[in-house]
This record gives structure tokens, C-alpha cells and sequence, in this order.
């Protein structure tokens, strides 16, 4: 879901809980806030030809929306720390049928010593990020509404690069998970931030996992460990997951003379623990080879007369070694460029993105396409694990196709402030997405218009 990083830059609330006790002067009063943006697209998004002859098509207009209502109370103790409640619910129903209600729900609290946040809360290090600015509101290279779309869905489902296309901060993977933070006062411009969750249940690279009794909602993995905030009396260990996932950020803010700047790096790691059915790392079929999962993102922003121009560039593992019979790694480098001029209540944009996955594991192909529905079915790869498997075979339908998997996007964004929280907001996308196989490469393109309303 939408996470609220500011069009150009994120600004940190410095805070933090102190541990003496106190009595509040005034009982906790809930105050209501939150935004809803709605958009009408209108372009073209490329059909997946599947090896059978059939193929998906797109309807070229489409109207997204989302939005959430923030429920936020906190008061202030007679030793002057401040403690409250944030929770985030849903305004709107997220794909047809899906039953999620709350985004975030945390405890914060705050003070002169600093900032500290428990529960479902975005990492610390994912929300000081400074780099690309965007006036295309929820599109934007900060954080993509993970709501919006506009590309082929098999792109969106099998390329590995698409993730860091549209998100390209650091840990963004572990938005919403369970966890605390503590931010440190800011000092000469400077400021640090740490994290930890015990476990994330994410999802992972077709294949990767298969096998090893992949964690979800059917495995004894399914009860902890989501982007929710989700409580469970217990918390299974070997189950194939990625566990005490750590975060640390920093970022830098000043001014010299007319010229502002602001600068951020960050580095997340996560242990990976196997199971016990089979033992091990390694699916022997394809060979992919689960590890701890790494990663590291810098960017920079200046600042000038209205402008601002900034960038980023990042690396991320996706929790993946190098492939056991290719040696090839399943690394993501990602970077980002872009310009932002604001004047009175107008914002505009331009932004530039690339992704590049290695893909040491390989890509799928598509061999059937459901009539009317889109749904998709692969070349499913067979054999003794390790012996006559036929995911490398050139003569099996089943092959495995390399080679490095990317997207690139370009995006135009304008808004203009109608009034307080009132804005008019559009523009343009284009994405560009290849590979070795027809299920990862697809181009799309857009033309946006909509409101973006924050209250």
C-alpha cells in the first residue's frame, strides 16, 4: 500500500520513548486523517504471446484508486514524552475480493532523545530516503503505490527487475512488517535510524523455493511474519524463511546559502533459515540457492531556485546466492535520475529508472494463456533433482531461458494545488521490459489525469 513519502523529499520526525515513568495530563483524544487519489489512464500495454499461439489483451482506459483513512491519538506525559497510536484503515477494497482492512497500526513515542515505533510500521531506513524527486503522485521513484499499475501483468509477476523499476529505496520488500524503530535526534543535519523484525513471509522467485516447503498461509510459516500488522501467540523457526531482518539509514539535511541538500544511505540484512524436509539452501531441479538477503541503497537531492535534481543507485540480493549449476548470481542493481521544478502551486517532473536482475536462475516461459481470464500456465521444468531434470535441456519444452532481465521507465508528472490537500495531478509513463523468455518482456505506456485529495 501506499506509503506517504513526500513528492520530493521525506522529512523525519525526530522522537523516541523514554523509559521513567510519568502520568499523562490529559488522556489520549483519536484524531482522523489520511488521502485518497483516484486516476483515469489511458494507453497501450503489450499482449504476452504464450508458445501455444495464445495470447492476453489490455483494454486501454482504465480508473485506479486508493486511498485510507489514518485513525492518530497521542498525549503528552508530565516528563515530556510524548506517546500515541497510529492506525491506518484501508478506504477502499484492494483487488475484488481481498479482505485486508488495516495498512499500518503502530505505538510511537517521542521526544528529545529521539524517536521509537512498535508494530506494523514501514522500516526506518525505507523512510528516510532521499533521491529522485517526482510530482506524479503515487507513480513516483520514491515509492510506487504498489496500488497503480499500468504494465503487462506477466512483467509484473516474472521480472525480476520490475520491483526496484518502481521502488527504490531501501528494504522496501518489508513495508508494513512487524518490528521496531528508533530514530536518533537530528544533529548538525544528521541523523540515524535502526530496525529490526524477527521474520518476513515473503514471497519469492518462481521456483526458488520449490521443494523446500515454501512458507504461507498452507505451511506452519503462514502465521507470522507478513507485511501486517499481524499478531501470533507462536512463531515456527525452520521453515525456510528470512528471519531478524536489521535496517540501518542515515541521512544528511542542510542548507549553504540559496542551495539545499539532503543525502541518505542505507543497508538491510536478513538471515535465511532453512527447514528440515529436505535439509539445505539449494533446490537441486534448477538449481536455485536461497541465502541471507542483503541490501544497500545512497541517493542524493540539491535543491536550487525551484529546482531540484537527485538520484539514487542500489543493489539488492532478493535473498538469492548464485545459482548452483550456472554460477551466475541473481542480483538486482537498480538506479535513478530525475528533475523537479516547483513554482506557486505547480509541480513538474521528469524521472528515469533502471532495473537490471542478473537472472542466474532463469526464465520461464509462458506455454498457455486462459481465454478471458489472462491466467497463465508455464513449462513446468521435471526430473531427478540433480540428475535428468530438463530445466537445462535444450530440447525440453521445460528449458530454462538466461540472459539479464530489465526495466527501464520514463515518467512525466505535474500537479497543481487547487487548495489545502486539493491537488490536480497527471502525466505520462513508459515502461520498457525485456528478457530471455515471453513471460518478462512487455513495453506499456500511459497518459494520466486525476485528484489526489490529503486530509
Amino acid at each position: 500500500m501506499m506509503k506517504k513519502l513526500l513528492l520530493g523529499s521525506t522529512a523525519l520526525v525526530v522522537g523516541g520513548l523514554m523509559a521513567a515513568p510519568a502520568m499523562a495530563a490529559d488522556p489520549i483524544k483519536i484524531g482522523v486523517g489520511g488521502y485518497y487519489t483516484f486516476y483515469a489512464i489511458a494507453g497501450g500495454i503489450d499482449s504476452t504471446v504464450a508458445m501455444d499461439g495464445t495470447w492476453t489483451q489490455y483494454k486501454g482506459l482504465n480508473f485506479q484508486q486508493e486511498g485510507e483513512i489514518h485513525f492518530i491519538g497521542q498525549t503528552k506525559l508530565d516528563n515530556g514524552t510524548s506517546v500515541g497510536l497510529h492506525v491506518e484503515l484501508e478506504g477502499w477494497n484492494p483487488s475484488g475480493t481481498q479482505a485486508r482492512t488495516i495498512d499500518e497500526a503502530f505505538l510511537f513515542a517521542f521526544g528529545d532523545w529521539g524517536r521509537l515505533e512498535f508494530g506494523g510500521r514501514d522500516p526506518a531506513s525505507y523512510r528516510m530516503y532521499y533521491g529522485t524527486p517526482s510530482a506524479l503522485i503515487g507513480f513516483g521513484a520514491i515509492q510506487h503505490n504498489t496500488s497503480f499499475a499500468w504494465a503487462n501483468q506477466s512483467v509484473m509477476s516474472n521480472n525480476k527487475a520490475w520491483f526496484h523499476a518502481t521502488t527504490t529505496t531501501n528494504a522496501g520488500q518489508f513495508q508494513d512488517g512487524q518490528g521496531i524503530n528508533y530514530f536518533t535526534p537530528r544533529f548538525q543535519g544528521l541523523q540515524i535510524g535502526v530496525g529490526y523484525r524477527p521474520k518476513a513471509n515473503l514471497g519469492q522467485q518462481a521456483g526458488a523455493l520449490s521443494g523446500l516447503g515454501s512458507p504461507g498461509p498452507a505451511g506452519v510459516a503462514g502465521v507470522c511474519g507478513y507485511n501486517d500488522p499481524t499478531t501470533s501467540p507462536n512463531c515456527p523457526s525452520a521453515d525456510y524463511s528470512w528471519q531478524d531482518v536489521f535496517d540501518v539509514g542515515v541521512n544528511y539535511l542542510n542548507k549553504f546559502g540559496d542551495v539545499t541538500v539532503a543525502l541518505y544511505g542505507a543497508f538491510m540484512y536478513a538471515s535465511f533459515i532453512p527447514g528440515n524436509q529436505p535439509f539445505g539452501t539449494q533446490n537441486y531441479s534448477n538449481g536455485a540457492n536461497l541465502t541471507s538477503w542483503k541490501q544497500w541503497v545512497v541517493g542524493a537531492q540539491l535543491g536550487y531556485a525551484g529546482f531540484t535534481i537527485g538520484g539514487a543507485i542500489g543493489y539488492d540480493n532478493n535473498g538469492l546466492g548464485s545459482n548452483y549449476y550456472t554460477n551466475v548470481d541473481n542480483d538486482t542493481r537498480f538506479y535513478t535520475a530525475g528533475v523537479m521544478y516547483e513554482t506557486g502551486p505547480w509541480q513538474m517532473s521528469f524521472v528515469w529508472v533502471g532495473s537490471f536482475n542478473t537472472n542466474g536462475n532463469g526464465s520461464a516461459s509462458v506455454s498457455n494463456i486462459a481465454t478471458g481470464t489472462g491466467a497463465q500456465s508455464t513449462v513446468a521444468s521435471t526430473g531427478v533433482p540433480g540428475i535428468n531434470a530438463n530445466a537445462f535441456n535444450a530440447n525440453s519444452l521445460g528449458v530454462l531461458r538466461f540472459g539479464q532481465e530489465s526495466v527501464q521507465k520514463f515518467e512525466v508528472g505535474v500537479n497543481y494545488a487547487l487548495g489545502p490537500g486539493v491537488k490536480l495531478t497527471g502525466g505520462g509513463l513508459y515502461y520498457a521490459a525485456s528478457g530471455p523468455s515471453n513471460a518478462v518482456s512487455g513495453n506499456s505506456w500511459g497518459i494520466l489525469v486525476g485528484m489526489d485529495l490529503r486530509f
